[in-house]
């Protein structure tokens, strides 16, 4: 792939783990990093697209008291970047790279709710829809499109994509998610704490929260996995819901859909031990 097929400054997302890549032919498609830090996001030509950038202007330009709380569980969002090609323009959504300073950078990307398609979507994506990860979105409303994991006893990066999370059932994930946090022999409670107040962060805000549903998101788990290979007192542990293109006003309902995977996943992650 030539340079000048990107924008200028930026490259491929190194750690990018589930969705589009710049691959096989499809240009403009993939997360980019930016030499100025951030990360970008090409921005769909339709109404998901649409509806993301909006998401993202409403959160950060609002002064309400529960959108205010969002900022800080969402990547910070730096605007529009623009990039015209010899063909068309192309936008980006410019927000912050969530694994950002990390040596080891070990990240997860959980689908949260066991409905992933809007309510707009025809019978047929609604079936397709409900096809992927049965083995734990029925049962337990989320599912893992992707993780990248740095093995601190082995040395090595382990990367287990879409094929792996839809390999996985509601006996299996645990294992999963013991091998995500580097937990398989010996139980990093420090790192499983952190993670859990972070999410539960999360929770308290989707309790009190009636503006927004949300389908198909995902929850980013990132930790530097270099601090644990240390043995460091420092944790360096960050999550971020991510993926707003179907969401939908709430009209001062619920979203019990979103609240049931998440509660699921702290409770299962809350078991290890």
């Amino acid at each position: 792939m030539s340079v000048t097929e990107l924008p200028d400054q930026a490259v491929p997302l190194q750690h990018q783990i589930a969705g589009h890549r710049h691959e096989k032919g499809n240009l403009y498609t993939g997360m980019l990093k930016h030499i100025d830090g951030y990360v970008m996001k090409p921005v769909q030509n339709n109404q998901r697209g649409k509806t993301e950038i909006e998401f993202y202007e409403q959160v950060f330009q609002s002064s309400h008291p529960t959108l205010s709380k969002l900022k800080c569980l969402v990547p910070h969002f730096f605007g529009l970047h623009q990039f015209v090609s010899d063909t068309a323009v192309h936008y980006y959504i410019k927000m912050e790279d969530i694994a950002a300073g990390m040596l080891k950078p070990c990240i997860a990307d959980i689908k949260i709710g066991r409905q992933t398609w809007d309510p707009h979507s025809s019978p047929e994506k609604q079936f397709t829809e409900n096809m992927k990860y049965s083995g734990t979105k029925q049962p337990l409303a989320f599912c893992i499109p992707g993780m990248s994991i740095y093995d601190v006893a082995s040395d090595q990066v382990l990367k287990l994509d879409k094929h792996y999370g839809r390999s996985l059932n509601s006996d299996t994930v645990r294992d999963a998610l013991r091998l995500y946090f580097n937990s398989t022999q010996i139980v990093e409670k420090r790192l499983l704490a952190e993670i859990l107040r972070q999410l539960n962060t999360v929770r308290v805000w989707f309790e009190e929260q009636r503006h927004f549903l949300f389908y198909a998101t995902s929850l980013l788990l990132v930790y530097d996995a270099d601090l644990l290979k240390e043995r460091s007192n420092v944790l360096n542990v960050r999550i971020r819901m991510i993926d707003f293109a179907h969401v939908y006003p709430a009209h001062n309902s619920r979203d019990s859909n979103y609240l049931e995977g998440l509660c699921k996943l702290i409770q299962i992650i809350s078991s290890i031990q």
